[in-house]
């Protein structure tokens, strides 16, 4: 699916990053931000796009700065920088209060955002939460981040080499659908690459975890690469509502998404 094709627009806001770019499904439906992982784009939904459509939501889905279609500022972001970046989008889409779809790296973006302004939110439903404590999240930084940052161009080899060994190392992990929409948001960020990883790998997600009191949902299932921290968010948000969607896969938005778009409709319902 082409996501910006018909009914989703495409629109930019401005915010300190500079512009950031966003699908809007406009409409009068219930309005769905739906923030994404690091280091793609909204483009991750686009599978979600139809289920939601139907249940006459509307989607705004935003491009995290540095990714997809939106403007990398001329310093390493951060989360709190990407959560200022969602309230311009929803500030330019004309939308008072949301509720919030944040998948990996936009679980943080989710919790930044709905702490700072909570009269801005209403659910937040979380598909794979990254709560980690300091030493793995600076074991994670030093696994991940120094080798995106370095090579996050992906240097050319002769034939497309780098590009065969980019998708073979992510189809193994993710599978081939994700693989292949991973590779192309992955060579839009360029040398920007390691921006994502950074923000979400140098923040705190315990302390906004806590402080937040908007109704949750946690999303997980067996085979989703961060399912015990959900297991392990939950048992720090005992009050949150843990769904596992009885499937096994490794990316339910490419595998399942009709079934996770009911999961996130019912909890908006």
């Amino acid at each position: 699916m082409n996501p910006s094709g018909p009914p989703l627009r495409r629109a930019y806001a401005h915010a300190r990053t500079g512009q950031v770019h966003y699908y809007d499904a406009g409409g009068d439906g219930a309005p769905l931000l739906m923030l994404h992982q690091s280091p793609t784009s909204a483009v991750d939904f686009a599978a979600m796009f139809p289920h939601l459509a139907q249940a006459g939501i509307r989607v705004v889905a935003m491009d995290s700065p540095s990714m997809g279609m939106s403007d990398a500022p001329p310093w390493p972001p951060t989360i709190e920088d990407f959560a200022d970046a969602a309230l311009a989008v929803l500030d330019h889409a004309g939308v008072r209060t949301t509720d919030v779809f944040g998948f990996h790296t936009g679980v943080l973006v989710g919790l930044a955002a709905a702490v700072k302004h909570p009269d801005r939110f209403r659910r937040l439903a979380f598909y794979g939460s990254p709560l980690l404590d300091p030493q793995e999240r600076h074991e994670w930084w030093n696994r991940i981040v120094p080798p995106e940052r370095d090579a996050g161009a992906y240097i050319p080899e002769a034939g497309g080499a780098h590009l065969v060994k980019l998708f073979s190392r992510l189809e193994a992990v993710f599978g081939i659908d994700a693989a292949q929409s991973m590779v192309l948001s992955r060579l839009m960020t360029g040398r920007y690459l390691w921006y994502g990883h950074n923000a979400a790998l140098t923040y705190d997600m315990a302390p906004v975890l806590e402080a937040c009191t908007h109704p949750m949902l946690l999303i997980t299932h067996e085979g989703e690469m961060l399912d015990a921290m959900t297991r392990k968010t939950h048992a720090a948000k005992p009050d949150a509502t843990l769904v596992d969607l009885g499937v096994r896969c490794r990316i339910a938005l490419f595998e399942e998404p009709e079934r996770l778009s009911g999961v996130v409709v019912r909890f908006m319902s």
